[in-house]
């Protein structure tokens, strides 16, 4: 785990001071949340192929909820055989 500086150290407790955390470990864990969103962000934007399993991974991730609505979508968008009427 890496060290703290000191600009670290009095950047989290003027974070503290906000009332917005309880304490370093949230400001921590929210830090790093918001690292994982953006390199999720960066992943979704990027058109290249993922790498195989990925995709299987990302979908064991998401809530039962999600998975079913996600095998929804993909039942219904195997019935539709798109028309050229549908482009226009």
């Amino acid at each position: 785990m890496a060290a703290l500086t000191a600009e670290n150290k009095r950047q989290i407790k003027r974070l503290l001071k906000t009332g917005r955390w309880n304490n370093e470990s949230e400001i921590m864990r929210y830090g790093l949340h918001l690292v994982i969103e953006e390199m999720d962000a960066k992943q979704r934007a990027d058109l290249s192929p993922m790498p195989r399993g990925q995709l299987a991974k990302a979908l064991k991730q998401l809530t039962p909820q999600e998975q079913a609505e996600e095998r929804r979508m993909a039942k219904a968008s195997m019935r539709h055989k798109p028309k050229p009427e549908d482009f226009e």
